[in-house]
């Protein structure tokens, strides 16, 4: 019985230790300027790195395409298979995703595993640990 608790209870303590939402982080999140000044930012960092984008208008519509010029009150999207660039401005778009996962994202992938195996080596640690101390 002890066992199975002691093994449980560092499996809760490792998942939340693993648990990345902190009021830091929270607070950082909610900080920043308007939408737009966001968007521009994005846009500007995506730009540089000639990064493939999915653009969604304010009307719904969906553009996917790389970022060629961001100016200050527009940006150009370039499709890659037609090969046609639209001028957008800042106003008339809702979002703008990169393609992939980004990089908190797979951060949080490794530290899940990383989190898992642990877990796993310290079960099997405690139970060979079981195998060798003289019970009842």
């Amino acid at each position: 019985m002890s066992k199975r608790f002691l093994s449980c209870s560092l499996l809760l303590l490792l998942l939340h230790a693993a648990h990345p939402a902190t009021p830091a982080l929270a607070a950082r999140a909610t900080q920043g300027g308007t939408a737009v000044e966001k968007l521009k930012a994005d846009v500007a960092k995506r730009a540089a790195r000639k990064s493939r984008v999915t653009v969604k208008l304010q009307d719904g519509a969906k553009l996917k395409g790389r970022i060629g010029e961001a100016g200050a009150d527009s940006f150009t999207v370039t499709d890659t298979r037609t090969g046609q660039s639209r001028t957008l401005a800042y106003s008339e778009v809702s979002q703008v995703k990169g393609q992939g996962l980004s990089k908190k994202a797979k951060i949080g992938i490794g530290l899940g595993i990383a989190a898992g195996a642990l877990a796993i080596l310290t079960a099997a640690a405690l139970d060979s640990l079981g195998d060798s101390i003289p019970g009842p």
